[in-house]
């Protein structure tokens, strides 16, 4: 089926979900294999997108992956690279407010919702604010609690995170339903994924990250490199993360990028496009083993941070 085709078919609604389900399974490649649906929550199902290093496609999956899931329900992109965000630019906006205005007091997070598409919303970071990537525990509260309110508006979360393995950046990971950990070939990039998924782990020790390989050659290159960093986690952290999907190196991505927008969106034919689809199905899949525990929340309740000014 091409993409036309189904783009006209994924907002019909489901009838039969145990069909869909099989046909999911019968074809995880296929535009039209993410019909299948998920239970109402009053929480938004989480993702977190992270990496250990910058450089890795992590914004980019983060695209693509939001725009898959709008096409299932409202989805909403946090962009939790504070001070420094650039999912804005995937998504072919220029904010005029961000969570800047929300920890300054200017503004709620509620009215800094900025639309980027048919059921597809951004919550911007802002760029070019440094004190934003070391917030202290009252302004996390507010920005915790703002989204506590807007989430239940929608079906999906999407946390585009920023690299590297800060208190901050580890704790917006720790909030989310599932983790999606970004790596790529490059042996730095799969030493920090390992670095990433240390501190996790012993932040929350029953957190069961999955991992990408993003920009790999081809299958064995990516089981190579998934391997790599099962095996020596599972010798040093006694688990292994589940290695769900890779992506080829594709350049229509870097094309679409430069076009200010996601490679799903604006080339869905291309090898990258299908393997994003195919990834999203598994992600829908595991959101579905899981109870929307709702990111604000956990910020607020759950994860030592207080309404108390630090």
């Amino acid at each position: 089926m091409k993409w036309t085709q189904a783009k006209r078919l994924l907002g019909l609604a489901s009838t039969r979900r145990a069909t869909q389900a099989a046909a999911i399974r019968a074809d995880e490649s296929s535009p039209d294999s993410l019909r299948s649906g998920i239970g109402a929550s009053p929480r938004a199902a989480s993702l977190c997108v992270a990496s250990g290093k910058g450089g890795t496609g992590k914004s980019v999956v983060s695209a693509s992956l939001s725009y898959l899931f709008s096409l299932r329900g409202r989805t909403l992109i946090l962009d939790a690279d504070l001070g420094v965000g650039n999912a804005h630019i995937l998504q072919d906006l220029t904010p005029t407010h961000s969570l800047v205005d929300v920890v300054e007091g200017r503004l709620e997070v509620g009215s800094i919702v900025q639309e980027c598409g048919e059921q597809l919303h951004l919550l911007a970071a802002g760029s070019g604010v440094p004190r934003m990537a070391e917030l202290n525990s009252y302004e996390l509260h507010l920005i915790g609690s703002g989204l506590r309110e807007v989430e239940a508006n929608y079906r999906y979360l999407v946390v585009d995170s920023a690299a590297g393995v800060s208190t901050q950046t580890v704790g917006f990971a720790a909030a989310s339903d599932v983790v999606l950990l970004v790596t790529t070939p490059d042996l730095t990039a799969m030493t920090d994924a390992y670095a990433f998924l240390k501190v996790l782990v012993a932040r929350c020790p029953g957190a069961r990250p999955l991992l990408a390989v993003n920009r790999a050659h081809d299958v064995e290159e990516a089981e190579h490199v998934a391997h790599r960093i099962q095996d020596v986690s599972n010798r040093f952290l006694g688990q292994r993360p589940t290695w769900i999907g890779w992506i080829p190196d594709d350049p229509a991505v870097v094309s679409c990028v430069n076009r200010r927008g996601s490679v799903a969106a604006l080339e869905p034919e291309s090898p990258a496009a299908r393997a994003l689809r195919a990834l999203a199905v598994k992600l829908l899949e595991e959101f579905s083993r899981h109870h929307p525990r709702g990111v604000g929340l956990r910020l607020v309740g759950e994860m030592g941070y207080s309404s108390d000014i630090a």
